[in-house]
């Protein structure tokens, strides 16, 4: 009766799961992430894993209205498009999607896109990203990301959308990323900066 107190008390912290028929389990600890200019494989190196991507889809688009007016650049103009499977030593933790004008990036293929994009675009092509535009929304997944990131039909996922300037405000790509709701979260340290300039505002 013990042991068994004690498992329910680690059932009910989420430290351990029962699986009907099966038995009792340690659950898998979702990765925090501090929500900033870091990259995934960065962030995934820091825990002492190994990142990887595998690449899912690739191709040269003509910028539309609205994908023109997101980059900033003129209709018509070629974009990059590419989607990536990210991987965490082995284990599926998201399917990224990014768009970045090809002027930008030229001579980039498929076969340069297994690590760190913001590592890609500094060393080769010297540029930095700078400041970023972030929304973040849960979601179910569609089927196709479903099965690639192995998740139940029910299971929500993080959609993180980012647009990223270069340190001279330049945009240089959009990327949509989904991640598994129950590997990942995202973490922020919040300051009362706001509050305290309108303090100021108000003495003055």
């Amino acid at each position: 009766m013990t042991l068994r107190r004690a498992v329910d008390t680690l059932v009910a912290e989420g430290i351990v799961e029962r699986r009907h028929g099966s038995g009792t389990y340690v659950t898998p600890q979702p990765f925090v992430r501090m929500l900033g200019l870091t990259s995934f494989s960065q962030d995934m190196r820091d825990r002492g894993l190994i990142p990887s991507s595998r690449l899912l889809a690739f191709r040269v688009i003509p910028a539309d209205g609205t994908l023109a007016g997101q980059l900033r650049i003129p209709i018509g103009d070629p974009v990059l498009s590419f989607t990536r499977l990210r991987t965490a030593s082995g284990d599926a933790m998201a399917v990224e999607s990014v768009w970045i004008p090809q002027k930008f990036v030229p001579g980039l293929g498929g076969s340069d896109l297994g690590g760190s994009l913001y590592e890609l675009l500094a060393e080769r092509y010297r540029i930095t990203t700078g400041a970023a535009k972030v929304s973040i929304e849960p979601v179910l997944p569609e089927p196709r990301v479903r099965e690639l990131l192995t998740l139940d039909e029910d299971q929500a996922c993080l959609r993180i959308r980012m647009v990223d300037s270069d340190t001279r405000g330049q945009v240089i790509m959009i990327a949509n990323c989904v991640y598994r709701g129950d590997r990942y979260q995202l973490s922020a340290d919040i300051t009362g900066a706001a509050f305290l300039s309108a303090a100021v505002r108000r003495a003055g």
